[in-house]
């Protein structure tokens, strides 16, 4: 086992202990966990399988964060944000994969709890994640909705972006995003490849 994969099986391991995360256990044990060196430039899942690119892991300087990134991926299979947003992805897949980032990255921000009681967060937002506490509670769609009527044509809406995204998460992209207009089916860190 790589370097990579064990530090994804640890996350996975405090994750499943810790009692803020551990309401998690069962998504993540559901489904295969790869980390891989090609076709996955941050990472992804389909809906029950979670993808971590090797190269990216190898960014995440801190545990709390690869902690950070697990759930993120596992959260979007809990809220079921694949099946449930279908036609937003259709509709517009760089706008839907925003809004459902930033709910999970909503949830994760407000996980305060530590490892044994030290001073180490359990989960910590990776660099670039979406994230703006605005959205705290907000479903999917609610956020979809919103940024898809406040945000076009370059309208800046102020926020915080944990991670400098900017400040308009509708030009900002996405977690490691590769760039894409929305029509893509390449995967981005968080990206519901569909």
């Amino acid at each position: 086992m790589s370097k990579q994969e064990t530090r994804v099986k640890k996350a996975h391991i405090a994750l499943m202990k810790h009692p803020e995360t551990a309401l998690y256990s069962g998504v993540m044990l559901m489904g295969k966990t790869e980390v891989v060196d090609e076709g996955c430039p941050t990472a992804y899942t389909d809906g029950v399988n979670k993808v971590y690119g090797r190269k990216f892991l190898e960014t995440i300087d801190t545990e709390p964060k690869v902690r950070g990134l697990v759930l993120h991926e596992n959260l979007h299979v809990a809220l079921k944000q694949l099946p449930r947003g279908v036609d937003m992805f259709e509709e517009n897949r760089k706008l839907a994969n925003i809004a459902a980032d930033m709910v999970v990255n909503n949830i994760i921000a407000n996980i305060k709890g530590t490892i044994n009681g030290s001073s180490e967060r359990i989960v910590d937002l990776p660099e670039g994640a979406v994230f703006d506490p605005m959205f705290d509670n907000w479903s999917m769609r609610e956020v979809y909705n919103y940024l898809k009527k406040n945000c076009k044509g370059g309208q800046k809406r102020k926020g915080n972006s944990n991670g400098g995204q900017g400040n308009d998460p509708a030009n900002a992209g996405s977690q490691g995003s590769d760039g894409d207009d929305g029509d893509s089916s390449s995967p981005a860190f968080g990206a519901a490849a569909a």
